[in-house]
């Protein structure tokens, strides 16, 4: 009896250590598909993590990873990018045979970085360069896909997620492990298996969530953190977006009041966006967009119009939108035309409009952590009262879709702000109306050694449209020091001046 009591124990013991062998997370190296510039490297690698990390002998997950690598090898702390959306692929490029790392010029931005310290780049589980892959259509990276998904009707949007839903049901994916909290343990076990007792985080958009949550749940691994475009746990963008889309256009009209040439050429700026937004309501703008796949005709309608507007801002070119408007009123719509066609070419939204909802990863985070809620009452209510700046929120497809993708509402403890003592950049743009300032300020308030700065004329993602951003960062990751003196100036406000000589001298 004892022998086989033993002998029972044994095998417990060995399925045990296999378990914890099996569960451990590991890198295998890959091929690089990416082609450096002449002087810098690039390494590539496969980070192999459990799906669930309490069934670590269940369904494996795979994650791309790029270690852009330093000019010297000197032992800092790498950089740890995290992408936004939820859904956004890095690593993945845009058309067949392009090279993401150079689409998204990640060798320049990065450079002053890369001085001494890596920077790592790696997949959300869920999302494009990642296995499983969650998404529920053809990937915008082909023309015939970016035809097939225009072709899809409102009618079809339902009946393509239901599928989808439930042939990932078919194929026993846990919609549950792909949360915030799960790729944030991906983060901690990547540095696990890279052999990192400290790294720093840069978070864009919902990579700010993402990187909280790391802080959160891995408080002594992170050295520094950099936030730009906060979107923290506590806040939700569905609850509120008519009263944000009204705030920044009130700061749009408060700024060019205040600004002489503006105020002279624009006196009646809010009367104009709101009217020129009433009319394409009643009778939609007709524009034909130039397109990689060829000409395409649209038609802007109040929300469509109002789309076109939230992308300048979003975009840091809040100073063009007067200047836009009054082309509209006089039916000189090339303006409208230019900005039109980047936002389609790069989100959708105008002729794809169903673009980031066939994105699985997406509906499994935004329907768990925001839409689940939302007290739709007061969003309703609040979207009536808005008038035109409501119209977005009104367009919004997670009231049919989130009942659709089936997933159960986070916890509340997710949704509580992370207090965190790591030293933290927080970012914003004025002008930002998908993660606004107040965000930035209310996750800042939580975070014992933080500093926020707002860029006064930009948009979303403040590093890429302002050189001082790009310097803030830069000099924060070297030394991470929240109460130093800033280099440059964040409070430069639109500049109506150069947006009108934009527009004087288009072609």
């Amino acid at each position: 009896m004892a022998r086989l009591c033993w002998r029972g124990g044994l095998a417990a013991f060995l399925f045990i250590l296999a378990g914890s062998a099996f569960a451990a997370p590991r890198l295998e190296r890959e091929r690089c598909s990416f082609k450096p510039p002449r002087g810098d490297r690039v390494e590539c690698f496969v980070l192999i993590v459990p799906e669930n990390r309490e069934q670590p002998e269940g369904r494996e997950v795979r994650l791309k990873v790029a270690v852009l690598k330093a000019k010297r090898t000197a032992g800092a702390e790498p950089m740890v990018y995290l992408s936004g959306g939820p859904g956004d692929a890095p690593l993945v490029a845009s058309s067949p045979g392009a090279d993401a790392l150079a689409e998204g010029d990640w060798w320049n931005e990065t450079a002053n970085i890369r001085r001494k310290r890596d920077v790592i780049i790696l997949s959300q589980r869920g999302a494009g360069g990642a296995t499983p892959n969650l998404d529920c259509f053809d990937p915008r990276t082909s023309e015939p896909a970016k035809a097939r998904r225009r072709a899809v009707t409102e009618e079809q949007e339902r009946e393509i997620l239901t599928r989808c839903r439930s042939g990932l049901d078919r194929r026993k994916i846990d919609l549950g492990m792909y949360t915030t909290p799960a790729l944030a343990d991906d983060v901690a076990d990547l540095a696990a298996a890279m052999s990192l007792s400290r790294l720093n985080i840069y978070g864009v958009s919902y990579g700010t969530r993402w990187a909280l949550e790391v802080m959160r749940r891995h408080p002594n691994l992170v050295r520094a953190a950099v936030l730009d475009g906060v979107y923290p746990p506590q806040v939700n963008g569905e609850q509120n977006e008519p009263d944000i889309v009204r705030r920044a256009f009130e700061q749009l009209y408060t700024d060019c009041a205040n600004d002489a040439l503006c105020r002279e050429r624009h006196p009646t700026l809010r009367g104009n966006v709101e009217s020129a937004i009433e009319a394409a309501q009643g009778k939609p703008l007709e524009l034909k967009l130039q397109l990689e796949d060829g000409p395409q005709p649209v038609q802007l309608d109040g929300p469509k119009l109002l789309m076109v507007l939230l992308h300048m801002m979003r975009e840091g070119e809040a100073a063009l939108i007067p200047e836009t408007v009054a082309a509209i009123q006089r039916n000189d719509l090339r303006l409208l035309k230019m900005f039109a066609e980047d936002l389609e070419s790069n989100d959708g939204g105008l002729l794809e409009q169903n673009a980031q909802q066939f994105d699985g990863l997406y509906n499994s985070i935004e329907c768990r952590e925001t839409w689940a809620a939302v007290d739709r009452a007061a969003r309703r209510k609040q979207i009536e009262a808005s008038g035109v700046y409501g119209l977005t929120a009104k367009t919004s497809k997670s009231p049919a879709f989130c009942p659709v993708w089936r997933v159960a509402p986070a916890p509340a403890a997710e949704r509580q702000p992370v207090k965190a003592t790591t030293p933290t950049l927080l970012l914003s743009g004025t002008f930002d109306w998908l993660t606004p300032p107040a965000w930035g300020r209310e996750a800042a308030r939580h975070l014992a050694s933080s500093r926020h700065v707002v860029f006064r004329g930009q948009g979303h993602g403040v590093v890429v449209q302002d050189p001082c951003a790009a310097r803030l960062r830069d000099a924060f990751i070297e030394d991470p020091e929240p109460k130093r003196a800033l280099p440059c100036r964040a409070d430069t406000p639109p500049n109506f001046t150069a947006a009108f000589e934009r527009a004087r001298n288009l072609p």
